[in-house]
């Protein structure tokens, strides 16, 4: 039994190193990506066309629109826990 206990802090300090290792490559492909979204960012201003920037203005109305509605659902969410709150408060104070 205590062979078993000695093998097993060898695989803790092996499955701690392949933890480490991740990072390091999510890191690369962070900066991977935040290099490729720099490049469309320019891209924008260099488009010409103007059906393309249509198309792009849609599309952003169309996630302000989805936003809107999830923040309206939010605060209604919020408002109604908030009085729910409130209900139960004065009954148990009076």
């Amino acid at each position: 039994m205590e062979a078993a206990d000695a093998t097993h802090p060898k695989e803790k300090k092996d499955k701690e190193h392949a933890k480490e290792a991740k990072p390091a490559k999510e890191k690369k492909d962070k900066k991977e990506k935040k290099e490729k979204s720099k490049e469309k960012k320019e891209k924008v201003g260099e488009v010409t066309d103007t059906a393309k920037l249509r198309a792009k203005l849609e599309k952003i109305d169309v996630k302000i629109d989805d936003l809107k509605a999830k923040k309206q659902e939010i605060v209604a969410r919020l408002l109604e826990l908030e009085g729910k709150a409130a209900e139960a408060a004065a009954p148990a104070s009076g």
